[in-house]
Formats: C-alpha cells, structure tokens, sequence
C-alpha cells in the first residue's frame, strides 16, 4: 500500500505540481507573515536597546497605565530640581534630564520633512554626557550647544541634501524656529534613523525651551558607576526620590517602550493572518475537489486493491498519508516562499505609507512548525471526506468504467445550506433592525456565507445558463462547455467557491470603501458649516502645531477658527479615543445635533458624550465619568451633553482642548474649520491663508472639495491594499481551476476521442475548454459579486451609527472585476485545452 501511494502521487506530476502550488501559497503567507512580526519585534528591541544603551536607571513620574507617544512611552513631567536629589545617590556616575516632543524638521527651501505612514517627527534633548547616549553617536560635526544648533538624523541629511552649516526651520508646538544644523546623527550599526522617524537633537535648555518648558523634565536618565548593578541603582534611588515619582532599570524601559510599541502595532499581524486564513480556506476547496476527483478517477484501481485483500483502513490510510506527505512537501515549500512574501509584505507597507522599523528577516522556529502544521493539518482535513468516500468503493467496480455520468446536486445539502443561510440573514437583519449587539451580525454573516458555500450545487444550472447565455452564439463548443460546467455541480461549485470567496471579499470591501466616501461628503456638507479646512501637510501626519491655528485667526476675512483633537485614554475603566474641540467656536461650527447641553459648557472638568454611549452607561446630564490619562493620572468629568450624530466626530467622548492640554499635555491639532466673513471672497481668503501658513509647512489649507479628496485618498489606498493582499487568493482559486480542467481532461479522454472522431477540430475542443473554464469562472465572479454586495451593504448599514450615511455600490468597478474573471478563466484554461485538442482520436475506440 505504501509503495501505491507514492507510485499513485508521482503518476500525475501536474495534479500534483498545482495541487502543491495551492497549499505552497497559502503556507506562504502564513509563514511571510510570522517571519515579518517575528522580524519587526526583534526590530523594535534593537530600537529601543540601542537608544537607550548608555543608561542603567530612568527616574520618571508613576503612570496609571503605559501609552506610547512617537519613539517611547508617554508620561507626565517630573520637577527639574528632582535631579540634584538623583545627582548625589550613592553609585550614580551621571544623571542628565531628558526631553521629547513634536520637531518637524523642514529642509533648505522651507518643505516640511514628513515621514510614512505619520511616523513621528520628533525632538529629543542631547546628553552632555558621551555614555548617557548610548548608540546615539555624531556621525558627522558636533553635538549642538547654544539656543540656535540643532544636530538630526542622517537620514534626512543626506535625502534632503542638508549639509553642516545650513539654516533650516524646525516647527514646534509653538513658534517655528531656526537652526543651524551642526551635526547628523546615527544609531550604531549603519542605522541611520529610528525606523523611519525623523529627529532633532538640542542641547538640555534648549529642548527644554522649545520642547517642554523650563523646570521640567520628561524623565532623568542615570548612569551607573562601575561595580554598580541596574537593580542596585534603581533601588537606591527610589529611597530619595519624592512621592510621585519611581526609578526603574533602563533595560526595563526599553523592554517596557519596545512591548508598548509591538501593541500599538500588533493589528499588522493581525490582519495579514487573516489573509493568510483566508488564502488557505481558498486552498482548501482545491484541495478537497483534487481529492474529490482523484477518488473518482482512481475507483477502479481501489476496488481492485480491495478485490485482491486490502482493508477499508488501508485505502483510507493510503490517501491520508498521501494528504500528509503532499501537505508536509507543500508546507515546507511555502516556508521557503514565505522569505520573499516577506519581503513583499514589508514593500506593500512601505507602498502605503507605513514606514516601521525593520531588521534582517528573522526566521523563528515557531514560524516553521506554524507553517508545517497548519498546511498539513488544513491539507488532511481537506482530504478526510473524499478519503472516507473511497473507502466504500466496492471490489465489483473493478469490472466498470471510471468515468463518471452526470450528477445531480444532493437535495438534503440543499436544504441544509438554505437553512443556515436563512439562519444567518436572519441573525444579521437582527442585529441592523431590531437591536441585538454587533457579535450577532459578525455570527450571522459567517453562517450566510457557509450557507451559500453548502448550497451552491443547487445554484450551478442556474447561474451557468445565466453565464452561458452569449456562448449559444458560439455554436456547438459553447453548448457543450455550458453542459460540462454542469456535468457534475458540486464539482463545478467547489472550484467556482474558491474564486467567490475571493471576490466576495473584494467586492464587500469595495462597496464598503464606496459608501464611506460617499458618506464622508454628506457629513461634510451635513455636519460642518466650514467654509476652508486646515489640515495636516500629509494625510498620515498625526497633527499641526497649534501655532498654526493662530496665524490662521490673524488673516483678513476670516470670521472663526475652530480647532479639534484627538486622544487616548480610560473613560470609565475602559480605554477609548475621545475628540478635543473649542468650546467657544464648536458649536457653530460643527452640527453634532446636541440633544441636551451644550459644546460652550465644555470647561475644565465636562465632557460631552455620544447618545450610544449615554444609553448603554445609563448616564445622563450631570452625571460624572471617570477618566484616566497616562500622562495626569485619574479626574473625574462631569456630563455637560449630550450629541446624538456621529460623522464628523466619530469618538463617544468630547473635552475640550483646554482639558487635553492639562491632563494629556500639549497636543498638536488635528483639523481646524474656518468660517469667513460675510461678503469674503472664498479663493482669495485661501490664498492669504496659505501665505500666512508658508512658515506652518506642516498644514495646508483646504476648500470642500479639496479636503474631501485628501482625507478620502486614504481609503483608496487602503482599498488597494485589501485587493492585493486577496489577489493571493484568487490566484490560488485560478491554479484550483487549471486542476480541475487538468483532471477533466484526464477523466474525459474517451469522450474527448469520440468527439474528434466525429468531426470536431482541434480549434473547437480547445475553445470548449476554454468556454467552460470562462463558466466556471463567471459562476464564482457573479456569486462572488451578488454576494460581497449584499455584504458590503450590510456592512454599511450596520455602521450607519458611526457615521455612513449613505450607500453607494461602484458599478464601474464590479463590471471590471466580472470581466477580469472571465479572462482569467480563459487564461487558465490555455493548458488544459491544448491538451485535449491533442488527444488521440484511436483512444476513443480502445477498450481500458
């Protein structure tokens, strides 16, 4: 039995190659997505390690929990006079305060330097002491002394073409500076910069001066005299410092920034699993059907292992170890793959925009037994059912032909596929109308769709005659390319499957991104009352000085500027994002529908919060909320309204930025909307305002349109993103499609013959081939399609509360996609054809 098995493999070299293929791809990126995490932690702890190498303790400010601002974590000021208690500890070599904060550095010609993906663009204070830097080391000139020198990363030297000497402006959270650039600086080891930021380095005062404010530091970095362990350090300090405040180890602060960071950033790794999932249930449909009809191609051979004494075991044992050893071949060649789809993952985020640290690729053993056993396992589980199928194969099939008749779909599959289809629409029209929570319409729309899955064969005549219509202009082939895709529909439904799969998920994700965009021009002409928009310089920068919004106030013609934010932090226990706004422009601004209260009640101590969340907390106006931030520590807010429409500010939670500068420190802006004078002329107040923002080069100016088409290319790029991460998978469904026709052929060689016996040319059997592929395909495209629809729709419909407000389904779009699909159909097809029209007509005629 053994020794068949691999004989029976081996036979069939191009089932063996696609079928192979299919598994290899789906390992692949499972494996390419394990080694990048892997390989961007390892990234982040060298980051971390290396910036913070020279110290071995960090005296900061107690936090209730850890939040990660740009390249660190983010914590409240400590008193400078903090550091001559530090100063004279026993064992303490040195001991210099540290300063970070928002430095957007600009080049010779003024163009503000920004980073992908809104890395930060920092500002650190340089230490006078050499081992207190650690891997911070001068690669060029010196370290900067005096209020007007600045030293920045090498890399935005030499891509900006600033040399030693240059006066640059660099843009603060207050005024913009300049500088005289003295020195470029590195990271050890060729590093450049820190994982694609950029940074400005100032000598202690000066940081102090334009990054924080004078008697403050962000923390008090320490160094350690010979002899002296970190532990022992830090332990020493905690006994003098005062309340509030705590030593600890700087590698702990390292590892404490580096897993922060990882945090931040683990949705990476979460979402290119989910399209390694996605590839290997694809596969796994390719799978099952090679199996599906290797069994039937194979009957006669297994009765006859029957006939002669083999045991149902070993038949069912002979293919299992069949599924194993192809699952470990294939697993073990989508490893070797997954180096480069590592690679490519790291170009895709670099394409979009999200610039992370990266080192050479690491490659963990988790990764390769990951891999090894979930292409296996998904590769066995596949084969289990055609597997158990052989083994009813009666040794009297032995005497009759192979070749399978005409199938009719089960009507029990049928009706249990309705069901559950049933079940889930059920279950999603639940949760979008009669208020059950958002976990049933995730429940519902998995049960639609394996509903659809299971009973698809009943769809397969039908949808084929739809496809095929246009083929009756063909002739004789297109006819019986239509009566092959039919032949046998749960064959026929299992390759199209894995293509729907795929284009279910493209489709949905294409109307979800059309609605969105779509909705994103309601609330602009809904929910502002904006005449020009200040916005960031790039899509992805995280924010503008405020600075900015100042200059903008100061323009002819211009009536208001109303500025808004954004945060983090714990609102009753739970961590949320919360929006900031001027309480004294917000509410003509900006059509929140505030049902009770007001935005002009924000102070000090309120907060404005969404109905949503009002209902489900049970709060109303008066009531108090507790709030933590990182930086502040615990406050309590008291509810001063309440606004029922979300859209333009999509958080639950609104404070003021009076409120965010106090408990979250200074903070950069978000957007600002400005509102003109009655009688102002709208073009020429845009271009005072743009020359009044030539020293703000991390904002622009912006009317209705032109905002709209920024903030929305992000979802452009995030749809392009989605599309090439699936196109993975419906390359896997095409490969599916080349097998299936591939073992067609094979098993219609007779009919085949007797069709080239009769007349038929070779140019017509190819093109029947080719017909039938294009079905195949158009049967996974256009329930591909009618499904991401319903879905993408569904999608919309249940965020209506969040702020899409309208639905809009690309036509234009989706027409490309069904054509796509049915040339890459015909494509796939060019293999399986030729060799059928080079079938031997004698071979029609020969008895087996």
């Amino acid at each position: 039995m053994l020794t068949a098995t691999f004989r029976s493999m081996v036979a069939h070299k191009v089932r063996l190659l696609l079928t192979t293929a299919s598994i290899a791809l789906g390992v692949a990126l499972l494996a390419g997505t394990l080694i990048l995490t892997n390989t961007m932690g390892i990234a982040f702890d060298m980051l971390f390690g290396k910036i913070s190498s020279g110290t071995d303790a960090v005296v900061r400010t107690e936090a209730p929990y850890t939040s990660t601002e740009g390249v660190g974590t983010d914590r409240g000021p400590i008193a400078a006079s903090v550091l001559d208690k530090v100063r004279h500890v026993d064992g303490v070599r040195a001991a210099e305060g540290s300063v970070r904060g928002y430095a957007l550095l600009t080049d010779t010609d003024g163009r503000a330097i920004t980073t992908n993906g809104g890395a930060p663009t920092n500002g650190y204070s340089m230490p006078a002491d050499d081992e207190l830097r650690g891997e911070v080391e001068l690669l060029s000139g010196h370290a900067p002394q005096g209020p007007h020198e600045v030293a920045i990363d090498a890399t935005s030297a030499e891509d900006h073409d600033i040399a030693l000497g240059s006066t640059i402006s660099v843009l603060f959270q207050g005024p913009t500076q300049e500088f005289t650039v003295v020195g470029t600086v590195g990271y050890g080891d060729g590093i450049k910069d820190l994982g694609g930021t950029t940074s400005a380095y100032f000598d202690t005062a000066t940081a102090q001066q334009v990054l924080g404010s004078p008697g403050e530091f962000d923390g008090i970095d320490v160094s350690a005299e010979p002899g002296v362990s970190q532990a022992e350090l830090a332990d020493r300090l905690s006994a003098v410092i005062p309340r509030g405040t705590e030593a600890v180890t700087g590698a702990a602060v390292a590892q404490e920034n580096a897993d922060a960071t990882k945090e931040n950033f683990k949705i990476v790794g979460i979402v290119f699993g989910v399209f390694a999932a996605i590839a290997l249930f694809v596969g796994s449909f390719i799978i099952w059907n090679t199996f599906t009809m290797t069994v039937t191609q194979r009957s006669r051979e297994i009765a006859l292992l029957r006939a002669i004494g083999a045991r149902r075991r070993q038949v069912l044992g002979s293919l299992l170890l069949e599924a194993v050893v192809l699952g470990l071949v294939a697993s073990a060649a989508g490893i070797g793959l997954g180096v480069l789809v590592a690679k490519g993952l790291k170009a895709l985020m670099d394409a979009v925009g999200l610039a992370l640290p990266f080192t050479a690729l690491q490659i963990p053993g988790t990764a390769i037994w990951a891999s090894l056993v979930v292409g296996t396992g998904v590769t066995v589980v596949a084969a289990l059912v055609p597997a158990r199928r052989a083994t009813k194969v009666l040794p009297i099939e032995a005497l009759r032909e192979s070749t399978p008749g005409a199938e009719k779909p089960s009507v029990v599959r049928g009706v249990i596929g309705l069901s559950v289809l049933g079940a889930g629409t059920a279950g999603m029209l639940w949760s979008l109308y009669g208020g059950a929570p958002f976990k049933v319409f995730g429940l519902g729309l998995l049960a639609a769709m394996v509903g659809v899955l299971v009973a698809l064969p009943l769809a397969v005549r039908p949808l084929a005659a739809l496809v095929a219509a246009p083929l009756k202009l063909r002739g004789l082939p297109g006819e019986l390319a239509r009566q092959n895709a039919t032949r046998n529909p749960r064959r026929t439904s299992a390759t199209a499957a894995a293509l729907m799969i795929g284009l279910t998920l493209v489709v949905s994700m294409g109307v979800f991104a059309s609605s969105l965009k779509s909705s994103f021009g309601e609330v602009l002409a809904d929910r502002t009352d904006a005449d020009l928009y200040v916005a960031t310089s790039s899509a992805q920068a995280p924010g503008f000085s405020p600075a900015a919004v100042d200059a903008v106030k100061a323009v002819d013609g211009v009536a208001e500027v109303s500025a808004s934010g954004w945060g983090q932090a714990h609102f009753d226990g739970e961590p949320s994002g919360y929006s900031s706004v001027d309480p004294s422009s917000a509410d003509e601004v900006m059509n929140l529908d505030v049902s009770q209260g007001s935005l002009a009640d924000l102070g000090e101590d309120g907060v404005v919060v969404s109905k949503s969340a009002a209902t489900s907390h049970g709060w109303k106006l008066g009531d108090t909320v507790s709030a933590q931030f990182a930086q502040s520590g615990d406050h309590t807010l008291r509810i001063v309204g309440v606004y029922d429409a979300k859209g333009w500010i999509g958080d639950d939670f609104v404070i003021s930025i009076a409120e965010q500068n106090a408990f979250a420190g200074p903070q950069l802006v978000s957007t600002a909307l400005v509102t003109l004078d009655r009688g102002a002329d709208a073009g020429r107040v845009q271009d005072a305002i743009d020359a009044a923002l030539a020293d703000h080069p991390d904002a622009q100016v912006l009317d209705k349109d032109g905002f709209q088409k920024v903030a929305t290319g992000f979802i452009d790029s995030l749809l392009a993103f989605v599309t090439v991460m699936l196109a993975l998978a419906v390359l896997i469904a095409l490969l599916g499609i080349v097998n299936t026709l591939a073992l067609s052929v094979f098993e219609r060689t007779r009919e085949l013959g007797l069709l080239r016996a009769v007349g038929m040319t070779r140019g017509q059997v190819r093109a029947m081939v080719r017909w039938e592929s294009a079905v195949i395909s158009l049967i996974g495209a256009v329930g591909g399609t009618a499904l991401g629809v319903g879905i993408g729709l569904a999608l919309s419909q249940v965020l209506k509360d969040e702020g899409i407000k309208s639905v809009s389904v690309p036509i234009g779009q989706i027409v490309v996609y069904l054509v796509l699909a049915a040339a890459a159909g015909v494509l796939a097809a060019v293999g399986p054809a030729r060799s059928a029209a080079k079938v031997d007509v004698l071979r029609a005629v020969v008895a087996d």
